[in-house]
């Protein structure tokens, strides 16, 4: 649709003189009687002030603002309301909807920031940032361009709640807000002609959040989409990151916005100060926002229950502060929310919400460090203040247009500087490879030779040890004697990528079943003392992953340890190392995978874990975490594993690993062998596979 007016009033010069005369005089009564238009609001600035603010500290990893998200559903609603008030007052007074001019002053709005934002923190990745860094810019960038970061992060299969973040992550609320601007108006406009009461527009708008909300409750405890929608292609991890960053299902706050903004329009009433309702608003609007700060230093964004009811109800909250932002009666709560510096914040909320989060984490300020927090804020106070004053002021105020215009002759080398600049940028993202820090170091081979087939594997079958029976012995070593599944964490990951050659002699076949970043959890948080966390959540349906990728083998070996050497916290309490209640959690989650894998008729052997001597590398995604270092954590750990593969039958055995990992020095720091201390390249992955192949073969063989 174009610019064109819409509901525009017949052409004055087409019409009998006294039509228009007549049509003149009622054009001056309409603009004599068009009620006062909502004007400048200051305490819907302080309400951005409040929401930034929340959502700035969520950013920090402040565990006292877990629940902090909740203010995006504030930046919804108010955007939903503003807007539709915005809506309504033009047609009111025009007759129309300029749709031109609407997203003009969108776009001067918003582009500005961004594309400065976007530009900065390319050109910063683009000179100092991680191989890592490229590869995420280079898959960001695109999506973010063209507002439709939100979907970009679900289709693309990247978990907002992801270890290792991408500096651009933070631009899902901003594709949401810009696809809503696209859509509403045209929606406004539909609505407006269809249906003449307003009561009936609020009901529809109201009614379609409800059905959102409902629907989302849905798949939150496990329903499928209705028709096979695409909620359903979506399960686990995967459904909630749907859920939380999906256009449909953050549709709800941006829809009651835009039903407040038909029902609550006090500016329009002369004695809206002297109104009863002002003696309600104050108290409920302060009750609304005491319970909004609750919300915030206690919810939990993984939490079923977001999902469920939490996200309607900070919806609701937020229209009561709202209502009471904007009523004149309201006299206590806005004058509040109108204080100079909540509003002066409020203002430059967009700015600071762009620039925060790539400057926290080039800072590192994601993780709950005060100091490295108040650091990057000082620098995001500075950097958002200056594009605020010089680029999105100018460009919103049409200043830029001006100054074109009036320009004198000036040198063509900025242009071509800036021309060359761009280019270079698409040059080096175009030109750049995917990172993957697993793949690298020197080639090895597998002797097969070496590969010890008199061992014995750990059975967990104690009377085996004293029967009469007499002994078995591995298989003979033949090039077809098994077919192999690899599960477990992230070092699973870099043993079935980084096997020596030659190991199809003995493994014709090695899939490759891992889930990076996961143990046997798939919720709470481990943490590590040097400020490191990993949310689990990302890890829901861990146990249906190795079961899938072990169909079809004979033998599948869990390799898992690297996080299961911390605290976990688990609904805010915080389950300590080697605590009864943490190790039995652990045992109880290891055997649902154990038993998954048993399910598909495939032996399970549990890998011991080797002693770690993490460095920090780049790419590693964390840095050396001291826990790791601890021999007497992973001791602790091996012991729950032998403790669970002794619960079993023959079925399952504990694999003793490389004794060069704990005894030798030399190769255990060897960063040829493993790359950070922790993942093997193929030499490390040599050294396991000969120590353990005959143990898996005898137990394939069970």
């Amino acid at each position: 649709m174009s610019s064109a007016a819409i509901d525009a009033p017949a052409d004055p010069s087409t019409e009998p003189a006294a039509s228009r005369s007549a049509a003149t005089a009622s054009g001056a009564e309409r603009t004599l009687r068009t009620p006062p238009s909502m004007g400048y609001q200051p305490g819907l600035d302080g309400l951005r002030a409040f929401a930034v603010i929340s959502i700035l500290l969520y950013h920090a990893g402040f565990e006292w603002m877990s629940g902090a998200f909740i203010s995006i559903d504030l930046f919804f609603l108010l955007s939903g309301f503003l807007i539709t008030a915005l809506l309504l007052g033009e047609r009111e007074k025009t007759d129309r909807i300029d749709l031109g001019q609407f997203w003009l002053r969108r776009a001067r709005r918003l582009f500005p920031a961004l594309f400065a934002m976007l530009l900065a923190v390319s050109v910063w990745i683009a000179l100092w940032g991680s191989a890592e860094q490229v590869s995420q810019a280079k898959r960001d960038i695109p999506w973010a361009l063209f507002y439709v970061g939100n979907w970009g992060q679900i289709l693309g299969d990247t978990p907002y709640f992801a270890p290792e973040p991408s500096m651009f992550r933070h631009l899902w609320t901003l594709a949401v807000e810009e696809q809503w601007y696209l859509i509403w108006p045209l929606a406004f406009i539909a609505l407006t002609r269809r249906f003449h009461s307003k009561r009936t527009i609020v009901g529809i708008l109201v009614g379609v959040a409800v059905v959102v909300w409902l629907l989302m409750a849905w798949f939150a405890s496990g329903g499928s989409a209705p028709l096979g929608g695409p909620p359903a292609t979506f399960e686990g991890v995967d459904r909630t990151n749907f859920m939380y960053l999906a256009t449909i299902t953050r549709s709800g706050s941006l829809l009651v916005g835009a039903a407040l903004a038909f029902m609550w329009r006090p500016w329009r009433s002369p004695r809206a100060a002297d109104a009863p309702v002002g003696r309600y608003l104050d108290p409920l609007a302060a009750g609304a926002a005491a319970l909004l700060v609750c919300i915030f230093a206690s919810a939990q964004l993984t939490a079923t229950y977001t999902y469920q009811w939490l996200i309607a109800v900070g919806t609701m909250l937020s229209a009561i502060v709202v209502m009471a932002a904007v009523h004149p009666a309201a006299t206590g709560f806005g004058r509040i929310m109108s204080m100079p510096w909540l509003v002066a914040i409020g203002k430059r909320s967009y700015g600071l919400y762009l620039w925060s989060w790539p400057i926290s984490v080039i800072v590192g300020a994601t993780n709950g460090s005060v100091v490295r927090f108040i650091w990057a804020m000082l620098i995001s106070v500075v950097v958002s203040e200056v594009v605020y004053q010089f680029i999105e002021t100018p460009v919103r105020k049409g200043q830029l247009g001006q100054w074109w215009n009036n320009r004198a002759p000036i040198s063509m080398a900025p242009v071509a500087g800036g021309a060359l600049l761009l280019v270079s940028l698409l040059t080096f993202y175009v030109s750049s490879d995917e990172f993957d820090p697993f793949v690298g170091g020197e080639t090895a081979t597998f002797d097969a030779a070496a590969v010890d087939t008199n061992t014995s594997t750990d059975t967990g079958n104690d009377d085996a040890a004293t029967s009469d029976a007499p002994a078995t012995t591995a298989p003979a070593l033949t090039p077809t004697t098994a077919t192999l599944a690899i599960v477990g964490d992230s070092q699973a990951n870099a043993l079935a990528i980084n096997l020596p050659d030659g190991i199809g002699s003995t493994f014709p076949t090695v899939y490759n079943g891992s889930v990076p970043g996961c143990s046997v959890y798939d919720d709470g948080t481990a943490r590590s003392e040097v400020d490191v966390n990993n949310n689990f959540v990302v890890c829901q349906g861990w146990q249906d992953d190795w079961a899938y990728g072990a169909r079809g083998a004979d033998v599948a070996l869990a390799v898992i340890g690297g996080w299961d050497v911390f605290d976990v916290v688990v609904d805010g309490q915080t389950l300590p190392f080697a605590s009864p209640e943490l190790d039995d959690r652990f045992k109880q989650e290891l055997r649902g995978g154990i038993d998954a894998m048993l399910a598909e008729g495939v032996n399970v052997g549990l890998l011991e874990q080797a002693c770690m001597r993490p460095v920090s590398v780049e790419g590693a995604g964390v840095p050396a975490l001291p826990e790791r270092g601890d021999d007497a954590r992973v001791a602790h750990v091996n012991g729950l594993l032998i403790e669970v593969a002794d619960s079993y039958g023959p079925e399952v055995a504990f694999i003793d690993g490389p004794e060069e990992w704990c005894t030798d020095d030399v190769i255990a720091n060897d960063l040829n062998m493993r790359w950070d201390g922790v993942h093997v390249y193929q030499p490390g992955a040599k050294l396991i596979m000969e120590a353990i192949a005959g143990q898996l073969l005898e137990l394939a063989a069970v």
